[in-house]
């Protein structure tokens, strides 16, 4: 009789442990923010709000909000990319 219960104990575990890391392993992975659409701020009477929301650019600068990166990247031209959203 104990070596059925030790039996029925392991595979309790095995099963277990396979629901565990089947259910964290199927898992989707969190969807990462496309880079910001610059063709809103084209137009020149825009003005840039103040909120703040990092994002890097290529250069390596940290710039405060989608509007100044684009600003920014709509006067370089295409040498200004996006790199990541926050602080570089």
């Amino acid at each position: 009789m104990y070596f059925f219960s030790s039996w029925i104990k392991a595979i309790f575990i095995i099963a277990l442990v396979f629901l565990l890391h089947s259910e964290t392993s199927f898992a989707r992975s969190p969807k990462f923010p496309d880079m910001p659409d610059c063709s809103v701020y084209a137009s020149s009477s825009v003005f840039c709000t103040r909120e703040m929301d990092p994002i890097c650019a290529t250069n390596g600068q940290t710039y405060n909000n989608r509007c100044l990166f684009c600003r920014k990247k709509l006067f370089c031209g295409e040498k200004l990319k996006f790199y990541h959203y926050g602080v570089c």
